[in-house]
């Protein structure tokens, strides 16, 4: 693929901002104006494959979003607070993804990365360490892709445990699969965590997935 100049990108943005204006036109913005109210903070990873877009199209003043290098909460974790805390969304979305390059970075070694892109990745040695030279790479890499999302999820409920138990706030972890890794679907998000529980029985009846219809249920839950 042939890569775009500078002056090409900047005229797409002006561009399709352009036409995102003149169609919204002013009831759209004035309703939003004066405050925000997200309800859902979304930490997922900067990736340029993965965007909130995945599962709604409906996203301004609808979803708080955090973006890093591996869908990390302590390395954002101002920002996080602000959204659960301030904004009192009722849903923290933890949302990895399949092919995740900053976990890949992890796995393959990173010490010649700038000390930015290193100290981002630092956070992962928890969740990610274990997989590390673990036999095939390509399966080690899913689980541990899989392991960072359940490492986020617990450090969700040791900053926000008490909006958890008075079930103010729901901690879905979850995974945006674009390669059918999983077997759903491709471009499915599936659902590996709640507050917690990882048990796929469990997770089928867990309250926040209760409005789901079963058959779909079924589906995103792994």
């Amino acid at each position: 693929m042939k890569r775009k100049t500078p002056e090409e990108v900047v005229r797409e943005i002006f561009f399709d901002n352009e036409k995102f204006a003149r169609a919204k036109g002013r009831e759209f913005f004035e309703a939003h104006i004066e405050a925000q109210s997200p309800v859902i903070t979304l930490v997922t990873c900067s990736d340029s494959r993965v965007h909130p877009t995945v599962f709604s199209e409906k996203l301004i003043d609808r979803v708080f979003v955090i973006r890093n290098i591996g869908n990390q909460i302590e390395s954002s974790a101002g920002s996080v607070d602000y959204g659960v805390i301030h904004l009192q969304t009722p849903v923290l979305l933890i949302l990895g993804h399949v092919n995740c390059g900053a976990v890949k970075a992890f796995l393959k070694g990173y010490a010649d990365e700038s000390p930015f892109i290193r100290n981002e990745l630092n956070h992962l040695c928890i969740p990610v360490s274990p997989f590390k030279g673990e036999g095939n790479f390509e399966v080690a890499w899913r689980e541990a892709v899989e392991s960072n999302v359940h490492w986020q999820v617990r450090v969700a409920l040791e900053r926000y445990g008490l909006l958890i138990r008075r079930n103010r706030l729901a901690v879905i972890g979850a995974i945006y699969d674009f390669a059918n890794y999983y077997g759903r679907g491709f471009g499915r998000i599936v659902v590996v965590n709640v507050n917690g529980i990882r048990e796929r029985e469990a997770l089928l009846k867990h309250r926040a997935l209760s409005l789901l219809p079963e058959e779909l249920r079924r589906e995103v839950v792994v």
